[in-house]
């Protein structure tokens, strides 16, 4: 049922990224446009879903966020990238560059828990 393997890049505060492998998670996304009378708007759409039990080592935002050693931790929110697969690869300048170099490379832009306990708890991610 979780089948995918994810990279997350989270941005700190100095706006550099840190990278995180995590498998164990569901991946579905699409590509795409919508044509409108002003031309072709970008319709990419990300819903990802992470189970609480894939990986101990999250933090909420503001707690990754003050952690000096960001390494070992990971966390979810508004604007971090996420690319498909286990990707080896370090952010020099900016997230851009990851869409030059690999497919399925989204931004995320929410973030839902859904804390039901048990075997049943992830987060639903979405991003475009």
């Amino acid at each position: 049922m979780f089948p995918h393997t994810v990279t997350i890049y989270n941005k700190d505060k100095e706006e550099h990224y840190h990278r995180k492998v995590i498998s164990g998670v569901f991946w579905d996304s699409s590509k795409g446009s919508v044509m409108r009378k002003t031309g072709s708007t970008a319709a990419d759409g990300l819903m990802l879903i992470i189970p609480f039990n894939t990986d101990k080592t999250y933090l909420k935002p503001k707690e990754w966020l003050e952690l000096a050693d960001k390494s070992t931790n990971w966390t979810l929110q508004p604007k971090d990238i996420v690319v498909l697969g286990a990707v080896n690869y370090e952010i020099v300048k900016s997230g851009s560059e990851l869409s030059k170099l690999f497919d399925n490379v989204l931004a995320i832009n929410n973030i839902d828990t859904r804390n039901y306990g048990g075997g049943m708890a992830h987060w639903e991610v979405s991003g475009k």
